[in-house]
Protein backbone atom coordinates (compact mmCIF):
# COMPACT_ATOMS: atom_id res chain seq x y z
CA UNK A 1 0.00 0.00 0.00
CA UNK A 2 1.37 3.37 -0.98
CA UNK A 3 1.54 6.12 1.97
CA UNK A 4 2.28 9.54 1.64
CA UNK A 5 3.90 11.89 4.83
CA UNK A 6 3.33 15.49 4.50
CA UNK A 7 5.59 17.69 6.91
CA UNK A 8 4.32 21.19 6.40
CA UNK A 9 6.97 23.79 7.87
CA UNK A 10 6.15 27.81 7.88
CA UNK A 11 9.31 28.93 9.10
CA UNK A 12 10.26 32.33 10.25
CA UNK A 13 11.35 34.68 7.84
CA UNK A 14 15.04 34.76 9.85
CA UNK A 15 15.43 31.28 8.92
CA UNK A 16 14.04 30.45 5.50
CA UNK A 17 17.04 31.12 3.85
CA UNK A 18 19.43 29.73 5.87
CA UNK A 19 17.73 26.14 6.36
CA UNK A 20 16.65 26.00 2.34
CA UNK A 21 20.21 24.32 1.65
CA UNK A 22 20.17 22.52 4.81
CA UNK A 23 16.87 21.09 3.73
CA UNK A 24 18.06 19.90 0.92
CA UNK A 25 21.02 17.77 2.17
CA UNK A 26 18.71 16.37 4.92
CA UNK A 27 16.69 15.27 2.12
CA UNK A 28 19.71 13.73 0.26
CA UNK A 29 20.76 11.80 3.24
CA UNK A 30 17.05 10.43 3.72
CA UNK A 31 16.93 9.52 -0.03
CA UNK A 32 20.30 7.57 0.59
CA UNK A 33 19.62 5.98 4.20
CA UNK A 34 15.80 5.96 4.87
CA UNK A 35 13.06 3.33 3.47
CA UNK A 36 11.28 6.08 1.66
CA UNK A 37 10.10 5.09 -1.72
CA UNK A 38 10.42 9.11 -2.62
CA UNK A 39 11.44 12.15 -1.21
CA UNK A 40 10.54 15.77 -2.31
CA UNK A 41 10.87 19.05 -1.13
CA UNK A 42 8.39 21.59 -2.33
CA UNK A 43 8.58 25.51 -1.53
CA UNK A 44 5.34 27.83 -1.62
CA UNK A 45 5.06 29.32 -4.65
CA UNK A 46 3.72 32.65 -3.29
CA UNK A 47 4.94 32.06 0.19
CA UNK A 48 8.68 31.67 0.42
CA UNK A 49 8.91 30.47 3.57
CA UNK A 50 6.17 28.03 3.51
CA UNK A 51 7.68 24.52 2.82
CA UNK A 52 6.72 20.99 2.27
CA UNK A 53 8.01 17.49 2.80
CA UNK A 54 6.83 14.70 1.27
CA UNK A 55 7.99 11.23 2.19
CA UNK A 56 6.24 8.19 -0.16
CA UNK A 57 6.63 4.82 1.26
CA UNK A 58 5.09 1.76 -0.12
CA UNK A 59 4.79 -1.05 3.05
CA UNK A 60 1.57 -2.27 5.03
CA UNK A 61 2.00 -0.40 8.11
CA UNK A 62 0.95 3.04 7.81
CA UNK A 63 1.39 4.16 11.11
CA UNK A 64 -1.26 6.94 12.13
CA UNK A 65 1.40 9.00 13.40
CA UNK A 66 4.19 8.47 10.83
CA UNK A 67 7.48 6.70 10.37
CA UNK A 68 10.18 7.17 12.97
CA UNK A 69 11.90 9.62 10.21
CA UNK A 70 8.99 11.52 9.76
CA UNK A 71 8.59 11.84 13.36
CA UNK A 72 12.01 12.96 13.84
CA UNK A 73 11.70 15.47 11.26
CA UNK A 74 8.85 16.89 12.17
CA UNK A 75 9.99 17.27 15.62
CA UNK A 76 13.70 18.63 15.00
CA UNK A 77 11.63 21.46 12.61
CA UNK A 78 9.50 22.74 15.64
CA UNK A 79 12.08 25.37 17.07
CA UNK A 80 11.89 26.67 13.49
CA UNK A 81 8.42 27.62 13.03
CA UNK A 82 4.55 26.30 12.66
CA UNK A 83 4.82 22.29 11.75
CA UNK A 84 1.90 20.54 10.57
CA UNK A 85 2.68 16.37 10.32
CA UNK A 86 0.25 14.42 8.56
CA UNK A 87 0.02 10.98 7.21
CA UNK A 88 -2.07 10.10 3.27
CA UNK A 89 -3.37 6.18 2.11
CA UNK A 90 -4.15 5.98 -0.95
CA UNK A 91 -7.12 4.52 -2.18
CA UNK A 92 -7.68 3.74 -5.31
CA UNK A 93 -5.49 4.67 -8.26
CA UNK A 94 -6.93 6.50 -10.88
CA UNK A 95 -5.22 6.08 -14.51
CA UNK A 96 -7.38 7.67 -16.88
CA UNK A 97 -9.12 11.03 -16.74
CA UNK A 98 -12.58 9.08 -17.60
CA UNK A 99 -11.98 6.99 -14.25
CA UNK A 100 -12.08 9.88 -12.80
CA UNK A 101 -14.89 11.33 -14.24
CA UNK A 102 -16.42 8.04 -13.51
CA UNK A 103 -15.85 7.96 -9.73
CA UNK A 104 -17.14 11.79 -9.34
CA UNK A 105 -20.22 11.12 -11.35
CA UNK A 106 -20.73 7.83 -8.80
CA UNK A 107 -20.27 10.31 -6.02
CA UNK A 108 -23.24 13.06 -6.98
CA UNK A 109 -25.30 10.07 -8.00
CA UNK A 110 -25.18 9.38 -3.46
Amino acid sequence: MMWLEVIHVRLTDQECDRLLPIFTDLLKEIREKENCKKVQLFRRALLKNDVCLHLYHDSENAGVEGSPVGLHLATMLKPFGMVNHTVWTEKEQMTSRQGMNENLKEAGER
